[in-house]
C-alpha cells in the first residue's frame, strides 16, 4: 500500500512539474513513463504519457497512451481519446488509423475497417501524406491496407513507377517472397541506386527464410528477368550479390567480371572477389580472379597486387593440400623468384619477399638463403615500423627453426620491446617464453607466460594460459622435471619438421616415465604427428590408448571428438557416432558437448 501511495504521490509532482519547468522535467517524466511501460504497470504509464502528450503534442507519446488504455482493456476511454484527436486534427489521417486499430483490439472488425478505408479515401495525391499513412498501417501491421495506400498513391499521382522498393517491404513482412522479388526487380530496373537497399532487404528476407524456399526464388526471378533485359546492370550486381551470399563464387565472378568491363572498374570488385573466395578456402576461383586482374597488363593500377595476391593465394592453397610435394614446393618458390626479379621496388615487394624466405625456411630447408633475404630488406630506411617488426618475426622464426635459439630470443625481445601495448609485442613475448620451454628453462618460461595472462589478445592470453597449466600439471610431483623436459624437446623438434626424431622422444618417454601424468599428452602429441602423417591408423591407435588408459584425465573428452572426426574421415560413420554420443553421455560438462551433438544430427541425417 506504501509503495502505491508513493508511485501515485511521485505520478502526481511530476504531471504538475511537466507544465510547469519545461524540458528537464519532460525528460524525467519520459524516462519514468517509459519504465512503468517496460514493467506492464500500465496504469501509472498511461497518467505520466496523457500529461506529456497534452503537454508535447508528440505523437510517440499519443501512440503510448492509447497502447496502455488497450493493454488496460479500457477501450471506451481509448475510442474517446482518439475521437477527440480525430476531430481536432480533421487533416491527419493518422488518427483514423488509430481510431481503425483501438476497435481492432476490441473485436469490432467490421467497425475497424470502415475507419482504415475511410483514411484510405481520405488519401491525398502527395508523397508526404502516402508515405505518412503507409507507415501508419505498418506500425500497427496492417500491411495490407498498407499496400492498397501504395498502390493507391501512384494512381493519385499517375506515376506508376512509384513504391516498388516501399511495396516490396510490406510483402517481405507477410513472407511473400514471390510478390517482394518481383517488385524488388522492378524498383531497381527503375532506379539501379536502390541495389544497395534490395541487397539488404534480401539479407534480412534469407535470414527468416528457414525452409530455404527463398533461395530459387532470387536466382530464377533474377535470371527470367536478365533474359528480358541482358544489359541491366542492376540486375547482375543483384545476381552477382545472390552468388556471393551462397558461397558461390564461381558463377559469382562471370557476373563481376561482366560489371568490371561496363563500368570500367579496372578490377576492384574482382579483386574484392577473390579476397573473399580466397578467405572460403576457393582457392581456384581466387587464382582465376587474380588471373584476370593480371591479365589486364602492367598499365592496370592493380597488376602488381593481384601478382602479390594470387602467389600468396598459391601459397595458402597448397599448405592446405595434403602430402604436397617438393616439388610444388620449389615451383612456387621459382614463381616468386620470377616475379621478385621483375619488380624493381623493394618497398612494394617486401611482403612477397618475407613469404618467399617463409617457403625456403619451412618447406625446401633453405635458412640461410631465407635469412639473407631477411636481413636486407630490414636495411631498407623506407620499411614501416610496424612491418619491421612483422619482418623480424619471421626472421626469429627462422632463426628458432635453424636452432639458433639466443639470436631468436634476441630478436623476439626487440619486437616485445618495440611493440609494448599491442598484438605482435604480446605475441613476441609469447614465443620468447615457448624458446625458454624449449629450452628446458620452465620456471623462467613459465613466469613469462603467467605475465601474459592478462593479455589483451585473448588468443595469446589462452595460450600462455594453456602452457602454464601444462607446465604446472607435469612438474608438481616431478621436481627433476625430465619428463617435462623430454616433452618440451619433442615439440621442439616437430617445430623443425622432424617428426620421426619427435616420435623417437615421445616413446623414450613412454618407456622410462609410463605412469607419468604427461603420459595423456605424449599419445595425443603422437596422433597429431601421425595425423599430419597421413598415418590415421597409428593417429588413431594413440587416441584409443587416451581413452581406454585415461579416461578421467583432462583430455580424455577431447581424444573421444577427435576419434569421432578421425573416423569420419576414415568413413566409419557409425563408430564415429558412437564416439559423439558418448562425449555427450559421459562428458555432459565437456566443451565438446555441443558440437558432439550437431554431429550426431547431421550423422543420423
Amino acid at each position: 500500500m506504501k509503495k502505491i501511495l508513493t508511485s501515485i504521490l511521485l505520478i502526481s509532482l511530476l504531471s504538475a512539474c511537466i507544465s510547469t519547468f519545461g524540458q528537464l522535467n519532460i525528460q524525467s517524466g519520459s524516462q519514468l513513463a517509459f519504465k512503468y511501460f517496460r514493467d506492464k504497470e500500465y496504469k501509472p504509464a498511461s497518467t505520466l504519457f496523457y500529461d506529456l502528450y497534452d503537454f508535447t503534442k508528440s505523437k510517440t507519446y499519443y501512440n503510448y497512451y492509447v497502447d496502455c488504455l488497450i493493454a488496460l482493456e479500457e477501450f471506451k476511454d481509448a475510442e474517446s481519446f482518439v475521437k477527440k484527436q480525430v476531430r481536432k486534427n480533421p487533416n491527419d489521417n493518422s488518427f483514423i488509423i488509430s481510431l481503425g486499430y483501438v476497435y481492432k483490439k476490441w473485436n469490432q472488425e467490421e467497425e475497424a475497417i470502415k475507419q482504415y478505408n475511410k483514411a484510405l479515401q481520405k488519401l491525398k495525391p502527395i508523397k508526404v501524406d502516402i508515405n505518412g499513412i503507409a507507415n501508419a498501417f505498418i506500425s500497427k501491421r496492417e500491411y495490407e491496407f498498407a499496400a492498397k495506400v501504395y498502390q493507391k498513391g501512384r494512381e493519385l499521382l499517375k506515376q506508376p513507377h512509384l513504391y516498388h522498393i516501399e511495396l516490396g517491404n510490406i510483402y517481405l513482412y507477410q513472407r511473400d517472397f514471390e510478390k517482394m522479388l518481383a517488385e524488388f526487380l522492378i524498383g531497381v530496373s527503375i532506379d539501379p541506386s536502390k541495389v544497395n537497399t534490395v541487397q539488404h532487404r534480401l539479407q534480412s528476407a534469407l535470414a527468416q527464410d528457414i525452409d530455404s524456399s527463398l533461395d530459387p526464388i532470387i536466382r530464377n526471378q533474377i535470371l527470367n528477368k536478365m533474359q528480358t533485359e541482358p544489359d541491366n546492370l542492376a540486375l547482375k550486381e543483384l545476381l552477382q550479390w545472390y552468388f556471393m551470399q551462397k558461397k558461390l563464387f564461381k558463377p559469382a565472378l562471370a557476373q563481376a567480371r561482366s560489371i568490371d568491363l561496363i563500368k570500367k572498374e579496372d578490377g576492384f570488385r574482382i579483386m574484392s572477389l577473390a579476397y573473399t573466395a580466397r578467405t572460403n578456402k576457393d582457392f581456384e576461383t581466387a587464382l582465376e580472379a587474380f588471373q584476370i586482374v593480371i591479365d589486364k597488363g602492367a598499365e592496370a593500377s592493380n597488376y602488381f597486387k593481384a601478382n602479390t595476391e594470387h602467389l600468396e593465394t598459391r601459397f595458402l592453397q597448397l599448405k592446405e593440400t595434403e602430402n604436397s610435394s617438393q616439388e610444388q614446393w620449389e615451383n612456387l618458390a621459382s614463381s616468386y623468384d620470377k616475379f621478385l626479379n621483375q619488380e624493381k621496388n623493394i618497398g612494394q615487394k617486401s611482403r612477397a619477399i618475407v613469404r618467399h624466405a617463409h617457403i625456403l625456411s619451412a618447406y625446401l630447408n633453405q635458412n640461410d638463403k631465407a635469412i639473407e633475404k631477411l636481413e636486407a630488406i630490414l636495411k631498407n630506411r623506407n620499411i614501416h615500423p610496424q612491418f619491421k617488426s612483422e619482418i623480424k618475426m619471421e626472421l626469429a622464426d627462422i632463426k628458432l627453426f635453424a636452432d639458433e635459439k639466443w639470436d631468436a630470443i634476441l630478436l623476439y625481445s626487440q619486437i616485445e620491446k618495440a611493440n609494448k601495448n599491442n598484438t605482435i609485442g604480446y605475441e613476441a613475448k609469447f614465443k620468447k617464453a615457448k624458446v625458454s620451454y624449449y629450452m628446458g628453462e620452465l620456471k623462467w618460461a613459465k613466469a613469462q607466460l603467467d605475465a601474459l595472462k592478462g593479455s589483451t589478445s585473448k588468443l595469446i592470453a589462452n595460450d600462455a594460459i594453456a602452457l602454464s597449466q601444462l607446465i604446472s600439471d607435469n612438474t608438481t610431483l616431478d621436481t627433476s622435471y625430465t619428463a617435462m623436459k623430454t616433452y618440451a624437446e619433442a615439440e621442439f623438434l616437430i617445430l623443425q619438421k622432424k617428426e620421426d626424431e619427435a616420435l623417437n622422444k615421445l616413446d623414450e618417454l613412454i618407456r622410462n616415465q609410463p605412469a607419468h601424468s604427461l603420459i595423456d599428452e605424449v599419445y595425443f602429441k603422437k596422433y597429431e604427428i601421425y595425423l599430419q602423417q597421413n598415418k590415421l591408423d597409428d593417429a588413431l591407435k594413440n587416441l584409443e590408448k587416451i581413452i581406454t588408459d585415461h579416461p578421467w584425465d583432462s583430455i580424455a573428452d577431447k581424444a573421444l571428438f577427435r576419434k569421432g572426426k578421425l573416423l569420419e574421415k576414415m568413413q566409419n560413420s557409425p563408430a564415429a557416432l558412437d564416439c559423439y554420443k558418448s562425449i555427450i553421455t559421459d562428458y555432459p560438462d565437456s566443451i565438446f558437448s555441443v558440437e558432439a551433438r550437431q554431429r550426431v544430427n547431421a550423422l543420423r541425417n
